[in-house]
């Protein structure tokens, strides 16, 4: 059965032989060997990196239908976007290392994907059919010098199956089955009078795929093309007990409650800051005001988000060859994803962070809201006339659930020859275009123009009735007024009124034009006195033209950023690689081998020009020990969505979700309500920019504060130093044993981000550095989300500090027959383990700043989890036509990030079982099925994760992209040959 093993891929590449060179860009000539990670084929030396290889079988026994699951089970990923959960985009990546999806490259045989969207440019995994995937060799550390930027992370190498002869049908179906019996939840739940759910069998998804092949004229060329379709059915958060509500921390942060949203869908709240101010709701029994209790008012959110979005995709393409003569190949690759998915989040309505202002002449407050929203201290007369008070207003509108509609459409084209010259020599040169078609329609948002008409009313005169001011003066004759100031007063005419779609489009695309020339210059002598085999060497060249544009309508919602980018990055590449076996068959040296890259790349209309290299280190003392080090390189240059985005502001209001942003000096000394008091002192607040007046009177955030996003054209290049040392032993005493130890430290200076909000507060009220502090703005009543555009922290991006992670990789495999101990008819058993032991995983926002250490944290400056260790254990029985597998996944425990930990919020250890069966019917017919997370283990559960659909952003309490949220996972499946 194939393997989950580093061990195993060393291993495993002298072997292949029979295959076409994988990984690489160069020629494939058919009895070559190329590593993931080098662009020269040579089957008799050992890779100077480890690789990480998941077979074609993995896929089946985990039931995979979408390859992001798959890799998010490697100890090496510590996060990724899935395509199925969050609310941005319908993408799926992969995340190496924990550096960020953009610093993994995603190649397909050596060739690298597109830009995965004009709002994320990480590669879609959507664009591969898992069906199709012979195997997927994973590189962890900089490859920049053999792939181009973007390979800081490290490679991921899809192999997909070519040449292939006849017909193959497969088709699966699968399904998540949840208990819903954690009793410390149900008891949460219960205390805050929220429902809680039964047992469910639900998330029903169906795959099928179909691959043809066929060799022609007389075996010179082959064709084989694909097909498949998959379909994900939804998972709703009000599905699962863990995710009922959002949960927020109380008892000293000992226990979980049940938060939400400051605008809710019946009891309307209304609010004035400063000195007159107030914060009530409108009882919706009563119909009287009475001041907000967040314990009691808060909406809870979750009903209607998506755990796992549905989802339906259609792929297809082909893979064509011809031998135009006996030293020239044709090839040309051809495919297509369509993949359209919605995510679904809490209804929409009128934010408490919006400035607007109440007309005092309006006909539907009643006497108690005259009296107090319209003070004669905080009346005043615009220039029409009109007696006008600040007021905002929370309000949702329960019956329009907020729809994003996402669809991704990629197309992809490779095309070139490749073949032989000058006596030994191989040759590629290859054209790629890549188109991507990006749509976006959110539905049922509230516009924010059409809101104020129609909370501007006035009587009419001629009825009597009241009527927008906007129909009388002509402005909008539609207008219909909005009656939030009575218990049902909405009409449905009013909710259609306010209700607008908005829509944005864009594309991305992907032109490069290639080519390499690869050969043994031991043919001209250039070979070690010491070794048989000669240096191998590469030289090439690469221009290449990545642009994206996005394009919003002109709707004035407030749910997401809508602003239009534009923008393209040129650049022009030459490298060159060797590999120099220096000493062979020699005592203590079976093999010494010295490799060496280098790539110059010039980005001419953006950051000029950057040399990247790598230098490594194969030696074999003896034939069951290999020991391999690498120092490498690697750069990355920013992307145009990093250039080029606009400065704007990012309104996490309390009508659409919380983003989990804590103002610490928000709070008032009012006993009357729920709202704490400021966690700063004054002394502290003041570094912020708050006023003495402002303290003890500042609103209370509910977990928003608003911040300022953006491109920067002055960004440079990241750089990054990678090294690598390891060994693979294979004792000669147990046969089929083979185990691997890997040391990796990446260290990038420079990198592009942004300051965290969380960290910026802490530093500038820690440090008083104005650094800090003069990214934090806030409004004239002292918030950081009630001001349109003057109340946020800025989170523009920018070249910060250093980005850190070291640890070590461990893998272990041993294959052996039940014969050995007397059970000849028993089959065999294959043993596996991987591993990762996190040491550092660090970020300093600026320049001789302090790091915050995120190894075994979550939360505040470090989002995801990055847990100290995880491990894949699994057991593998094969016994003629039945292979069977057993497998066990671990994650230690992971703290909070904070000066003041909850209890609540450390993540516990967690471990999942996962059980499969292969059965071979015949030759012709092959079933499976399996259990994965067979004992419906919860996740670990925090009131941290926030509510977002990036790598970045856990969701449902907990963090989807590491831990197993739905349940069990049950899939059966079948392949049939013809």
């Amino acid at each position: 059965m194939a393997g989950f093993s580093a061990a195993q891929a060393q291993e495993a590449e002298p072997e292949r032989t029979e295959q076409p060179a994988e990984g690489a860009d160069e020629a494939l000539s058919m009895n070559q060997v190329v590593v993931t990670g080098s662009r020269i084929a040579n089957p008799n030396l050992t890779s100077s990196s480890s690789v990480t290889v998941l077979g074609a079988e993995e896929f089946d026994a985990r039931g995979v239908l979408r390859v992001e699951d798959l890799l998010s089970t490697l100890p090496q990923t510590l996060s990724g976007e899935s395509s199925t959960s969050g609310v941005s985009g319908a993408q799926a990546t992969v995340n190496l290392r924990g550096l960020g999806s953009k610093r993994t490259l995603v190649v397909v045989d050596g060739k690298r994907l597109p830009y995965g969207s004009p709002i994320n440019v990480a590669a879609d995994l959507n664009q591969i059919p898992s069906q199709l995937v012979e195997r997927v060799e994973v590189l962890t550390g900089g490859a920049t010098a053999v792939y181009g930027s973007d390979a800081i992370a490290g490679v991921v190498n899809f192999i997909m199956k070519r040449d292939f002869e006849g017909l193959e049908a497969d088709v699966q179906g699968s399904l998540f089955f949840a208990d819903n019996n954690n009793s410390n939840i149900e008891r949460v739940l219960a205390d805050y009078n929220q429902p809680d759910a039964d047992s469910i069998t639900d998330g029903e998804s169906v795959d099928f795929n179909l691959i043809a092949g066929r060799n022609f004229d007389d075996g010179r060329g082959n064709i084989t093309a694909y097909f498949g379709y998959s379909k994900d059915k939804a998972v709703r958060w009000e599905d699962r007990d863990i995710t009922s509500c959002p949960f927020s921390t109380r008892d000293g942060g000992t226990d979980f409650s049940c938060s939400g949203s400051g605008s809710m869908p019946a009891n309307t709240r209304y609010l004035r800051t400063g000195a007159d101010g107030f914060d009530l709701v409108e009882d919706e029994q009563t119909g009287e005001l009475r001041p907000y209790d967040q314990s009691v008012d808060a909406f809870n959110f979750a009903y209607g988000n998506y755990l796992q979005r549905p989802r339906e995709r259609y792929t297809y393409g082909a893979f064509v060859r011809y031998d135009l003569r006996e030293d020239m190949e044709f090839f040309l690759d051809f495919s297509v994803a369509d993949n359209q998915t919605d995510a679904q989040i809490g209804a929409a309505g009128l934010a408490t962070g919006t400035t607007t202002t109440i007309n005092c002449d309006n006909p539907l407050l009643s006497g108690d809201m005259q009296a107090a929203f319209c003070d004669p201290s905080v009346v005043t007369v615009d220039e029409n006339g009109v007696p006008r008070a600040p007021l905002r207003i929370g309000r949702r509108n329960l019956d329009y659930p907020r729809v994003a509609e996402f669809g991704l459409n990629t197309q992809r084209v490779v095309g070139g020859i490749r073949g032989e010259v000058m006596g030994g020599w191989d040759y590629e040169v290859f054209v790629q275009n890549s188109v991507v078609d990006y749509q976006e329609v959110l539905l049922n948002d509230i516009s924010v123009s059409r809101v104020e008409r129609s909370i501007d009313v006035v009587t009419d005169p001629a009825t009597g009735n009241p009527v927008c001011r906007s129909v009388l003066t002509g402005e909008d004759p539609d207008c219909v007024p909005f009656n939030v100031f009575m218990p049902g007063g909405i009409t449905p005419e009013a909710n259609d009124y306010v209700t607008t779609p908005s829509l944005r489009v864009g594309e991305t695309e992907q032109f490069v034009f290639g080519g390499s020339l690869s050969g043994d210059l031991g043919q001209y002598g250039v070979v070690s006195p010491f070794a048989q085999d000669g240096f191998g060497a590469v030289v090439g060249f690469e221009y290449r033209k990545d642009s994206l544009s996005l394009s919003p309508d002109s709707a004035d919602t407030r749910t997401s950023v809508r602003a239009p980018v534009d923008g393209e990055v040129p650049v022009r590449e030459v490298f060159a690689e060797v590999q120099a076996p220096l000493v062979q068959d020699a005592a203590f040296a079976e093999e010494l081998t010295l490799t060496g890259a280098y790539r110059y790349s010039d980005y001419y209309d953006t950051t000029g020009g950057q040399d990247t290299y790598s230098l490594g280190l194969a030696w074999r003392p003896i034939s069951d020990l290999r020991l391999r080090t690498q120092y490498q390189r690697a750069t990355r240059s920013p992307n145009p969505i990093e250039l080029y985005s606009p400065r704007e502001f990012d309104f996490g209001n309390l009508a659409t979700l919380p983003n989990g942003l804590q103002d610490p000096c928000a709070g008032d000394f009012d006993g009357s309500t729920s709202t704490p008091e400021p966690y700063l002192s004054f002394e502290d607040c003041a570094l912020t920019g708050v006023t003495q007046d402002q303290y003890g009177t500042i609103l209370d955030s509910s977990g928003n504060i608003d911040i300022l996003t953006g491109g920067n054209e002055a960004l440079e290049p990241e750089v990054s130093d990678t090294w690598t040392a390891g060994f693979v032993y294979e004792p000669s005493f147990l046969p089929g044993f083979v185990a691997s130890v890997d040391y990796f430290s990446i260290e990038v200076e420079d990198y592009i981000g942004s300051i965290e909000p969380s960290e910026t507060i802490n530093q500038c009220v820690t440090t008083g550095d104005a650094r800090y502090c003069g990214l934090i703005s806030r409004e004239p009543s002292g918030t950081l989300f009630l001001g349109d555009g003057d109340a946020y922290v800025d989170t523009a991006l920018i070249n910060t500090g250093q980005l850190k992670t070291s640890g070590v990789d461990l893998s272990a495999s041993y294959v052996f027959g039940l014969d050995r101990f007397g059970a000849d008819r028993f089959g065999d058993v294959r043993l596996s383990y991987v591993s990762t032991i996190l040491d550092e995983l660090s970020t300093q926002s600026l320049p001789g700043e302090p790091a915050n250490e995120c190894a075994g944290m979550h939360g505040g400056a470090c989002n995801n989890p990055a847990p100290e260790y995880r491990h894949r254990v699994s057991a593998d029985w094969m016994l003629d036509n039945v292979r069977a597998q057993l497998s066990w996944r671990y994650i230690s425990s992971v703290d909070e990030f904070s000066v003041s930990p909850s209890a609540v919020n450390k993540l516990e250890a967690t471990s999942y079982f996962d059980a499969s069966v292969q059965y071979d019917v015949s030759e012709d017919l092959e079933l499976r099925a399996g259990v994965n997370n067979l004992l419906d283990q919860d996740p670990p559960l925090t009131s941290l994760a926030g509510y977002g659909g990036d790598e970045n952003d856990g969701r449902g309490n907990t963090y989807p992209q590491i831990y197993d949220t739905q349940g069990r996972f049950i899939f059966a499946g079948a392949t049939v040959r013809f």
